[in-house]
């Protein structure tokens, strides 16, 4: 029986590649399905048990990054199916070797010098890898603590592996990209800092940062965050405000309120957004000098700083209307 089964039975007479709902295809992701097979290394009339292939996906996975996902099945008796899922790029992060561009699902797309124009950015530390195909992963860092009053401390965060570590930040990532996502807030975030699972923040519309702290009720402090940068109340931020939004020690059972500060955003590593483009030359006749007593926004100072005073104070209901 088994002779019979190595040597007769379970032929591969068709090998197909398709997409994840079984529609079969001729290219995906910039690849033909020759491509694909060829590398696939699987001939017709070979048994169709002659390779594993959980191996076969994986090994397909390194040599065509462009494809998200890729799954090699057996479909008895005698066809072989290549399910995939073509990647497109969602985020990009800087390394030492340059900026990576990665998929919805953190699969490395590529490597450059350059950085991808239009990708949310993310922050995390340095990864283990920035070979296309990969998915990413974080280095080992071994922390080391300074002498003295540190002491004690550093010896209690030593206690934590590295891996430990490495697997904290991947899983903070993988946490607010779902809850973003849930909260419909993920096509404004402009930058998401992990690096620290205990200070993780985000960056709105490049021009709003928001301290989250830790992941603890974090569905609750994105819903509060979400009704206060869309004015849902008319007591929340203008569309022009830029500031700091700390939602650190808030929580649905705390007395403790969110604050807003006007000013420019600041994040826990200290990223500072990019110069604006300087716009062309005024015309001729038409100076930058403003009239005496007003802003160049043609805002009174005076009025300007208590608009900005009146701003940083944080309505005392909002919370307490969410939470009820």
């Amino acid at each position: 029986g088994v002779y019979l089964t190595v040597t007769m039975l379970f032929k591969i007479n068709t090998i197909r590649v398709c997409t994840a709902d079984g529609a079969v295809v001729q290219e995906a992701g910039g690849y033909t399905s020759e491509q694909i097979l060829q590398a696939l290394g699987v001939r017709p009339e070979e048994n169709i048990f002659s390779f594993d292939p959980a191996a076969k996906a994986a090994a397909l996975e390194k040599v065509f990054p462009l494809l998200e996902e890729i799954r090699v099945e057996r479909d008895y008796p005698s066809t072989v199916v290549v399910r995939v899922t073509e990647a497109r790029p969602a985020y990009a992060m800087q390394t030492q070797a340059g900026w990576l561009t990665l998929s919805a699902g953190l699969k490395i797309l590529a490597s450059d010098s350059v950085q991808p124009v239009g990708l949310p950015t993310l922050y995390g530390g340095e990864p283990l890898s920035s070979t296309p195909g990969d998915h990413l992963a974080f280095a080992a860092e071994q922390e080391t603590g300074s002498a003295g009053a540190d002491s004690a401390e550093s010896a209690e965060s030593a206690a934590d592996s590295p891996a430990d570590t490495a697997d904290r930040r991947l899983e903070a990532l993988n946490t607010l990209m779902a809850a973003l996502d849930s909260a419909g807030m993920q096509a404004d975030v402009t930058r998401i800092e992990f690096a620290d699972p205990e200070q993780t923040a985000l960056l709105y519309q490049d021009r709003i940062s928001i301290l989250l702290g830790t992941l603890n009720e974090l569905d609750y402090k994105l819903k509060l965050a979400k009704h206060v940068l869309l004015n849902e109340d008319g007591k929340g931020c203008a569309a022009t405000d830029t500031g700091v939004l700390d939602f650190t020690h808030i929580s649905m059972s705390s007395t403790r309120k969110f604050t807003f500060a006007q000013g420019e955003p600041e994040l826990p590593s200290g990223y500072i957004l990019p110069e604006p483009v300087e716009e062309t030359p005024a015309e001729e006749g038409v100076t930058g000098e403003t009239a005496e007593g007003t802003a160049t926004d043609g805002t009174a100072p005076a009025e300007g700083e208590a608009a900005a005073d009146a701003a940083a104070e944080t309505p005392t209901d909002t919370a307490a209307a969410l939470a009820g």
